[in-house]
């Protein structure tokens, strides 16, 4: 009676076991996008990291991929060149489950559609010795990176690091292999019924962009362009309370108020915590450009907020308006570097930061000598600028805390401004951080929304507020830094500091999917973007010899390199001769 049951579950479980075992194979068909190696990346359970895993070859233009767990629970996939990244070397998403035995066709072209051909009938793909890298194909690396091989099932890795094909007399992998230059790494396996599979593995040193005078120049991240340092002029701004939105206040004339002749700094988008872990978070706090004139009365900002991160898996981009930053009681904080003389850290005398109540978060070590707190609804609350008192600390008191009255000063507007033709951005969200000190991988990423999606913010400071006056600015010029906070730790800055990337794919304590940024300290170094007069930031020691070769370099009348000289007055340095000339 025992072994009769017992005969009976084996019956029924033997089947199952079998069902679970079944390979789940698809085909991709690379006749039109024509790679020379095919990878493939899938989401929604299980799923890769991106940029996804290399599959096998198995004949003409056909490749194949097994799944390692059932994929029925897929919502979607796409198929990529193995090694590269962007938009160039991926097909469109296929946002339903594979199914199993079917072959897939990529169309070609920029994200080329992606069809189902139905049952691959070819001949079946073979069974492999695959071998995994980590860290991953593609990866890049700043100073050195050591790479670990495994394979399924365990076989010999033969392996060469000169980009020439492996053979069995090639040498074999033991221990993890060190690279400190841009290394193409190929793998042999061959299985104990003779079958051979060759990977291609890339890793690439970046060429960091070297930080002059305390600021990150890059072809993207650009601190005072051309020289610019704003505009002498008055702008026509105009507020317009609106009590009861979310909005609250909206600054009416913005979007035609500012022109490329204002623009003192220049970010890039994606360069927020959120963008490397939490993308689903909205509202989006990623600020863009900053735009700056000033007259005898007041200094007037323009900063310009990109929505460019959205929840990539899930939701999708906004249909409404809950990206953007006045969808919240956020706060916007602005450092200033007014006295080149004064510097504060910007903490209460009981050692928290201004606004909180619990520690330090924002600690400024960069020139600042001024912050300026307020949120992200203009109106709301008591925005403030807060100075340092004697001892190096600030309060809520007079005269280290000043306030504005009950007149707005600043406002929202939604749109991005007219002059804007790019916006420039890392192609894929997660990356790392150190691609944002290189000119390497950024695409252009305004068609990703209508331009109405962004949004815009203006301010009017009375000097007297800020306790300088307009001949100074001319002069000797001030220093303005936006600072990107979401919860109480700052998410990203304008322009660049690395502080604030510090942290950003390690979980935050209170919810493990979105950044640690949200609550660590940062510590800001890297300087302002000025406005008005250069000082500190002249030409520098001349070199001592000149030779005939010496290219030369160009300066603006205020000590601002510029790469690439329009018509105009510049000063000219060759060797250790300078001279003044007119392009």
């Amino acid at each position: 009676m025992k072994s009769g049951f017992l005969f009976l579950l084996l019956a029924l479980f033997v089947p199952a076991i079998s069902v679970v075992a079944e390979e789940f194979t698809i085909y991709y068909d690379n006749s039109s996008t024509q790679w020379e190696s095919v990878g493939i990346h899938y989401w929604g359970g299980p799923q890769t990291d991106w940029p996804g895993v290399e599959i096998d070859h198995v004949e003409g233009d056909i490749w194949a991929y097994t799944f390692p767990s059932d994929p029925s629970g897929l919502s979607g996939f796409l198929f990529k060149h193995a090694t590269m990244t962007g938009d160039a070397y991926k097909t469109a998403d296929f946002k339903k489950a594979p199914v199993n035995g079917h072959l897939y066709k990529g169309a070609g072209g920029e994200k080329g559609k992606v069809t189902d051909e139905g049952v691959y009938q070819g001949s079946p793909a073979p069974t492999t010795a695959t071998v995994t890298a980590s860290p991953r194909t593609g990866t890049r690396f700043s100073d050195e990176i050591t790479v670990t091989l495994t394979v399924t099932p365990s076989v010999a890795i033969y392996y060469t690091t000169d980009g020439s094909e492996p053979t069995r007399s090639s040498s074999v992998y033991s221990t993890p292999l060190t690279f400190t230059s841009t290394t193409e790494l190929r793998t042999l396996t061959i299985t104990d019924e003779g079958v051979e599979k060759t990977q291609r593995f890339v890793y690439t040193k970046r060429e960091i962009v070297e930080v002059e005078d305390g600021r990150l120049n890059t072809q993207y991240y650009r601190i005072n362009p051309d020289g610019r340092t704003g505009s002498n002029r008055t702008v026509n701004v105009k507020f317009t309370k609106h009590p009861n939105t979310n909005y609250q206040c909206t600054a009416d004339n913005a979007l035609s108020n500012w022109t490329d002749e204002d623009l003192i700094c220049q970010g890039v988008a994606r360069d927020v915590a959120s963008a490397f872990r939490g993308k689903h978070e909205y509202p989006v706090i990623d600020s863009y450009a900053i735009y700056a004139a000033y007259d005898a009365e007041n200094l007037y900002l323009g900063v310009q907020y990109v929505y460019s991160v959205w929840d990539a898996g899930g939701d999708g981009k906004s249909d409404n308006d809950r990206h953007r930053p006045w969808m919240m009681d956020g706060r916007i904080m602005l450092a200033f570097d007014l006295d080149p003389d004064k510097e504060f850290e910007g903490l209460l005398t009981n050692g928290n930061t201004i606004w909180d109540a619990d520690g330090k978060y924002n600690v400024m070590r960069n020139g600042t000598d001024c912050i300026w707190l307020g949120n992200t609804k203009p109106t709301v609350g008591t925005p403030g600028l807060f100075f340092p008192n004697a001892s190096g600390t600030t309060s809520y008191d007079a005269p280290y805390c000043v306030t504005f009255g009950s007149e707005p000063f600043y406002g929202v507007a939604n749109g991005l401004l007219p002059c804007i033709e790019h916006i420039w951005g890392q192609a894929d969200f997660g990356y790392d951080p150190e691609e944002l000190r290189t000119n390497d991988g950024f695409v252009d990423l305004i068609e990703e929304v209508d331009r109405s999606k962004h949004t815009f913010y203006e301010w009017k400071f009375p000097l007297s507020k800020l306790g300088v006056t307009e001949q100074y600015i001319r002069e000797y010029g001030i220093g303005v830094m936006v600072i990107d906070t979401y919860g109480q730790g700052a998410t990203g800055s304008t322009p660049y500091d690395p502080t604030v990337f510090d942290n950003a794919a390690v979980p935050y304590s209170k919810d493990s999917s979105t950044s640690a940024e949200k609550e660590d300290m940062d510590i800001f170094t890297y300087r302002h973007a000025r406005i008005g007069g250069m000082a500190g930031s002249g030409i520098g020691t001349l070199p001592s010899e000149e030779t005939v070769d010496t290219p030369a370099e160009y300066y603006t009348i205020d000590g601002i390199r510029v790469s690439e000289p329009a018509h105009g007055f510049y000063i000219m340095r060759r060797g250790d001769k300078v001279s003044k000339i007119i392009l």
